[in-house]
C-alpha cells in the first residue's frame, strides 16, 4: 500500500442493514507497538449473520472455531495471513502489508505481546468509499468502530461523518488496535456510547 490515510469514529448505533454486507473475521496480534508490527489472520464470510447479533461469538472463540461452524476449511482462498508494518501518525502514515503462510502466522502469534484482538469487519459501501465497521469480541466486546480510508488528506478532512457515527477517535490516544492490544487496563475505556 505505502500510505494509509484513514479516519476512525466510535459507532453510535449499528446501521440497520449492516448484517447484509460481507464481513471478515479478523484475529490480530502485535510483535511491537513502536513501530507497529502486526500479524493478522483474515477469514472471509459472506452474509448469514443473524439479525440483531452484535458479536455472535462466544468469548474466547477463535476464527478457527467460527470456520468450523460455517463450514470453511483451512487453506482455502477465504483465509489470508498478513504481516503489516505501520509507521507513526494518526490520520496518515506509512503502511506495508506482506503475505504470511499459516505456519509463519502460528509461529509469530506465540511471540506476540499483549492481547489478541478479535473482531468482525463489515465492508459497507458509501459513495466512492467503503466504511469498515469493526465489531470487537472477547474482552473488547461492546466496542464498535467505523473507519474510512481516503486517497488524500484533503479528502479525509472534508468527509462528513454518517449519522450513525459518534465521536471521532482518529487523533485520540488509546484507541488504535495496537494500543488496545497493549493496554494494561480496559476499565477506563469507553466501550459503549
Amino acid at each position: 500500500m505505502g500510505q494509509e490515510i484513514e479516519r476512525k469514529w466510535r459507532v453510535r448505533r449499528l446501521p440497520e442493514d449492516y448484517h447484509r454486507y460481507p464481513y471478515k473475521l479478523l484475529e490480530q496480534a502485535y510483535l511491537c507497538q513502536n513501530p507497529t508490527l502486526r500479524i493478522r489472520k483474515e477469514s472471509s464470510i459472506f452474509g448469514g449473520e443473524e439479525e440483531g447479533s452484535i458479536s455472535g461469538e462466544k468469548e474466547g472463540s477463535s476464527i478457527s472455531d467460527k470456520n468450523e461452524q460455517v463450514g470453511l476449511s483451512e487453506g482455502k482462498e477465504q483465509e489470508e495471513y498478513i504481516f503489516c508494518y505501520k509507521g507513526r501518525g494518526r490520520l496518515s502514515r506509512e503502511e506495508y502489508n506482506l503475505p504470511l503462510t499459516k505456519e509463519a502466522y502460528e509461529t509469530l502469534v506465540r511471540k506476540t505481546e499483549g492481547r489478541v484482538i478479535r473482531k468482525r469487519r463489515y465492508a459497507i459501501p458509501y459513495g466512492p468509499y467503503t466504511v469498515e465497521l469493526d465489531i470487537f469480541q472477547g474482552e473488547l466486546e461492546g466496542l464498535c468502530y467505523a473507519e474510512v480510508e481516503f486517497p488524500s488528506e484533503e479528502e479525509a478532512l472534508s468527509f462528513q461523518p454518517l449519522d450513525w457515527f459518534s465521536e471521532e477517535l482518529t487523533g485520540e490516544k488509546g484507541y488504535s488496535n495496537a494500543e488496545l492490544s497493549f493496554a494494561k487496563e480496559l476499565s477506563n475505556l469507553k466501550l459503549k456510547d
